[in-house]
């Protein structure tokens, strides 16, 4: 059987181009190193590589049960009522607007952003991302909610790499209901499996702070294109978040946030020619985070303007803006 390239995929430890063998795994093209495929997704961590040893990991093995769950009840109710996800409720808002209305992203903000905490971080990514008709989008880490956006905003393709098959299968499934072309990857941001310069843009929702980011933003950048965007979401360890989680708790219970501080920052500024890390909500994001977790939820409009007079007030006091514990980490290369 002749080999098929697979366009922009490379192997994540040798960077070499990777082609199908059959249906059950892809290769480097001289066969020195394989991966698995998983329900046709391509499964590109280095510790899967084929070998004689076998690798598991409780924590993604317990998501991914959950994720192909997810996918199953979506394929067999054909549509997405069974969807709980608000990002994912979002994507399907807007997918029922005209082409001529989401062609027009990333205005209105108040059109796109659905994240009622981190209002002003996420309207601050779309509009660093800017128009992206025709062009490629990347998401590293997360459920693929805005290569979904972004392809029904004009984007010519959309690529979701997720450590988590299960969250790749449920993307895929939410994709086949949009009937959009959206193509996923189990990967990590540390061994990005893409080719130098392929994407126009890449976006990192809540999911840098996981990383070790000496290693993952060299690669974020290694994979855009001279004028390619990066966009993340992420939490910054500022006092107030070290006050707010002690007081009132984390967003989201578990142990494995590590907001980005100072150091953990610095290979981002060394990776990118134009970087900047946009701090919000020093006052009210930890009150909201609160009166969210006791029920209570503003629209995102209102959260954001909220955000934006939190920012103004700070941005009067010496040093008070720096102290937002919510960040928009924005660069072009």
């Amino acid at each position: 059987m002749t080999d098929i390239k697979i366009e922009g995929l490379v192997c994540p430890v040798t960077k070499m181009p990777l082609t199908i063998l059959g249906d059950q795994a892809v290769s480097t093209a001289d066969r020195s190193i394989a991966y698995p495929l998983q329900d046709g997704v391509p499964v590109l961590l280095g510790p899967e590589a084929i070998t004689d040893k076998s690798w598991t990991r409780a924590e993604m093995e317990f998501y991914n049960t959950i994720g192909r769950k997810r996918a199953e009840q979506l394929r067999a109710d054909g549509s997405a009522k069974s969807i709980d996800s608000i990002g994912m409720q979002h994507v399907f808002r807007i997918a029922t607007l005209r082409p001529e209305q989401r062609h027009q992203f990333p205005e209105p903000s108040s059109l796109w952003a659905c994240d009622n905490i981190d209002a002003a971080s996420e309207t601050d990514c779309y509009r660093h991302i800017g128009p992206v008709i025709g062009k490629r989008v990347v998401q590293v880490g997360g459920s693929g909610t805005v290569p979904l956006l972004l392809l029904l905003a004009g984007a010519a393709e959309g690529i979701l790499i997720t450590p988590m098959i299960g969250e790749a299968l449920v993307a895929l499934e939410i994709a086949r209901l949009l009937d959009v072309p959206l193509r996923c990857i189990v990967g990590i941001g540390e061994e990005i499996p893409l080719a130098d310069q392929y994407a126009d843009v890449c976006f990192v929702g809540g999911c840098v702070h996981h990383m070790r980011t000496e290693i993952a933003m060299p690669e974020m950048a290694r994979i855009l294109r001279p004028g390619g965007k990066f966009a993340a979401i992420e939490p910054w360890k500022a006092p107030g978040y070290t006050i707010g989680t002690a007081i009132f708790g984390k967003r989201e219970a578990n142990s494995f946030c590590s907001p980005i501080t100072k150091e953990r920052a610095a290979p981002f500024f060394r990776a990118f020619g134009s970087a900047d890390c946009v701090h919000h909500g020093a006052i009210t994001r930890y009150p909201a985070i609160v009166a969210q977790k006791a029920g209570f939820r503003l629209s995102v409009p209102k959260a954001e303007w909220v955000t934006r007079t939190d920012d103004a007030i700070c941005n009067c006091i010496p040093f008070a803006r720096k102290m937002g514990s919510a960040i928009a980490m924005l660069a072009t290369k």
